[in-house]
């Protein structure tokens, strides 16, 4: 078993050995509970209903997330930590509304989403606090200790905002200033998510052996939701940064920047933004992979290219940068 679990960590299959130390432990604490008597299991769960016991809780919804989850013990850090918010949410409202976890009646979910709306989160986040609290309710019938569904049929209200309307991208000349304003490794983040359309997390976990800068088309590989790997291509500008960076901080190891966590991507933006006097609420961090999706689009006219370039699953979520790319252009009518 011991030979077994140190082949494991020495095959890591494209994973780093930290991140496949991680999965083990996720794995190893989803187990734990996995493994339990049926009687046991219903028991634990049921007192930590009764208490409303938040960290235990989430023990159990994690492991059922690990044990029956479709993505397993892949399942991102940043899907846990919504689904841990989410549970810590749901289970602060659920005691002052009279709500009970083994027995929440048939409009506790719909009352729930009501108050998240009411609350003024956005639609996004109605969405995911939703699913939080599908997966506690998941996880109680996994351990028989309800029937309950309370969410099964609930619905977020339609948002009215059009999507290209909420998080704008930045136009070339704010990541010219960015850039101007930039110390390397915010070079960096700027050119990833501008250039390369990398999210926040997939800079945060870009590993230096996935950085191809003399390959005869220079890329790198990132692994992206569902922990796709796929190839991105490198500019110019952006293999320069890179190469500048990397020869520079060799003390770093297996991952390409310093900051590691996204809240830490987005305070550099946000200063940095500061910096340059570009505006950086209602862009954020994600602006920079809109940038990237709207200059694609501008400059090939190719909706398939951005597909492309992005990773998008489907063209539908290409579309948005069509938006973007004609907010600028004056109206058809305009002249007549």
């Amino acid at each position: 078993m011991a030979d077994a679990a140190l082949g494991a960590l020495l095959y890591c299959g494209g994973m780093t050995l930290e991140l496949m130390v991680a999965n083990l432990d996720l794995q190893g604490r989803a187990d734990r509970i996995a493994r339990l008597e049926p009687d046991a299991l219903r028991r634990d769960v049921m007192r930590a209903a009764r208490d409303v016991d938040g960290d235990d809780l989430w023990h159990f919804v994690e492991a059922h997330l690990v044990t029956r989850g479709g993505r397993g013990a892949r399942v991102s850090a940043h899907t846990l930590h919504s689904y841990r918010t989410g549970l810590g949410q749901f289970l602060a409202w659920a005691g002052p509304a009279g709500v009970s976890l083994l027995r929440p009646g048939a409009n506790a979910g719909f009352r729930y989403a009501r108050h998240l709306e009411s609350a003024g989160h956005s639609p996004s986040t109605v969405r995911v606090r939703l699913a939080a609290a599908r997966a506690l309710y998941a996880t109680l019938r996994w351990a028989a200790a309800t029937d309950a569904a309370p969410f099964s049929d609930v619905r977020t209200a339609s948002d009215p905002v059009p999507r290209w309307e909420k998080r704008k991208p930045y136009p070339p000349e704010d990541v010219a200033a960015l850039l101007l304003q930039a110390g390397m490794q915010e070079a960096v983040i700027v050119l990833l998510g501008a250039h390369c359309g990398l999210r926040n997390a997939e800079m945060t976990t870009l590993l230096r052996k996935d950085i191809h800068l003399d390959a005869p088309h220079p890329h790198l590989i990132v692994t992206g939701k569902r922990q796709k790997r796929q190839e991105v291509p490198l500019g110019i500008t952006a293999v320069r940064a890179l190469r500048t960076w990397l020869a520079a901080t060799p003390q770093l190891g297996d991952f390409v920047l310093a900051i590691r966590t996204t809240r830490g991507i987005e305070k550099a933006l946000k200063r940095l933004c500061e910096n340059a006097g570009v505006p950086y609420v209602g862009r954020e961090v994600h602006g920079l992979r809109h940038s990237a999706g709207t200059r694609t689009y501008v400059e090939s006219g190719d909706i398939l290219a951005v597909r492309d370039h992005l990773r998008h699953r489907t063209v539908e979520s290409s579309e948005i940068y069509v938006n973007y790319a004609r907010a600028g252009k004056k109206a058809v009518n305009q002249d007549w």
